[in-house]
């Protein structure tokens, strides 16, 4: 019952939720965002669109954690690479029960259903933005040892050159 509501009200629920994640963004961007529909000249929208979608609808098909994993990272990949806080991250997913809430009819019929599944959704949308956070660190340990080891590199050239030149001094 509670899945047909959902399927029935889906592009309003959608459209508001949609709308809830692009206003944590700063004006300009939320401006841009809400405006520019070209996936080619907004692949941030595109993705966030295209992301709350399949996790919308993975939540009336009763999707399985991997499907999730994969629409969430779409939204969240981005959050992770804009400094967003963890709670600003993923606090997308548990602003979708307020949505519901206020869409649906008969907002009480299987809503603890649902509330659980969005909470365990929440969990691993946290879980997805650690993993992002963690690959972000990681390359970011990578770029640092890379220009690390150059600097050494040419510290070592200097030294090399130096003695030559005080072991050898020109005429």
């Amino acid at each position: 019952m509670l899945a047909r509501e959902l399927a029935r009200h889906r592009e309003s629920i959608l459209e508001r939720w949609i709308g809830s994640v692009i206003d944590a963004y700063p004006g300009e961007t939320a401006k841009f965002l809400k405006k520019e529909g070209d996936p080619f000249s907004n692949p941030v929208g595109a993705g966030l669109r295209k992301g709350l979608a399949e996790i919308l609808d993975g939540l009336v098909d009763g999707a399985g954690n991997e499907a999730f994993e994969v629409a969430l990272d779409r939204v969240i990949r981005v959050r992770a690479v804009q400094d967003f806080s963890a709670a600003n991250a993923v606090g997308f997913v548990f602003a979708l029960k307020r949505i519901v809430r206020d869409e649906l009819d008969d907002p009480d019929e299987g809503l603890p259903d649902l509330d659980e599944r969005i909470d365990q959704l929440g969990m691993l949308a946290f879980d997805v933005y650690m993993r992002c956070r963690e690959e972000l660190w990681a390359i970011r340990a990578k770029e640092i040892r890379s220009q690390s080891l150059g600097i050494l590199e040419r510290m070592q050239e200097w030294r090399e050159k130096r003695s030559e030149n005080l072991e050898n001094p020109p005429p």
